[in-house]
C-alpha cells in the first residue's frame, strides 16, 4: 500500500470520527440537556388546553402560555403537541452541522486555509438546517398567535 492511500484512509477515518463526535455532542445538547433557544416545551396538557413554556435566545425560561383553540379547531392542540415533541429532533439536526463546521473549520484553519473561506463553508453547512429549524419554530408560533 502506498503512503498516499494510507493518508486518504486516515483522513476518511478522522472525518467519520468527527461526524460521530458531532452527533453524540449534538444529541447530548438536544435531548438530555434539552437546550432549545427560542423553542417551546409542553408543560401540561388537558383535553382542549395546552400549557407551553417558551425559551429565549439563551435557552432560559421566558414565559408560560396557555393555548386554547377556538371552537372547531380542537385538532390544533394535538398538532401543537406533535410540533413541540418534534422540536428536539429539529434541534439535533441543527446542532450537528454546527459542530461539524466548528471541527472542520478548526482543521482547515490549522491547514492554513483562509478565514474567509472557513467562515463561508461553515455558513453553508448551517444554512439549510437553520432554515428548517426556523420554519418549524414559525409553525409553532403561527398556531399560538392565531389562537389569541
Amino acid at each position: 500500500m502506498s503512503e498516499e492511500f494510507l493518508r486518504k484512509v486516515r483522513r476518511v477515518l478522522v472525518y467519520i470520527a468527527l461526524l460521530m463526535i458531532a452527533f453524540v455532542l449534538s444529541y447530548i445538547i438536544a435531548y438530555p440537556l434539552g437546550y432549545s433557544p427560542l423553542g417551546y416545551e409542553g408543560i401540561k396538557a388537558k383535553e382542549n388546553t395546552l400549557v407551553l413554556q417558551s425559551y429565549n435566545v439563551l435557552g432560559l425560561e421566558e414565559n408560560r402560555m396557555i393555548y386554547e383553540p377556538q371552537k372547531g379547531e380542537e385538532w390544533k392542540v394535538e398538532l401543537l403537541k406533535d410540533l413541540v415533541n418534534q422540536q428536539q429532533t429539529q434541534y439535533l439536526f441543527f446542532f450537528i452541522p454546527i459542530m461539524l463546521a466548528i471541527f472542520w473549520g478548526g482543521f482547515d484553519l490549522l491547514r492554513k486555509k483562509s478565514l474567509k473561506r472557513v467562515l463561508f463553508q461553515g455558513f453553508l453547512y448551517v444554512l439549510v438546517p437553520a432554515i428548517s429549524l426556523i420554519g418549524h419554530l414559525n409553525d409553532i408560533k403561527a398556531i399560538l398567535q392565531n389562537s389569541v
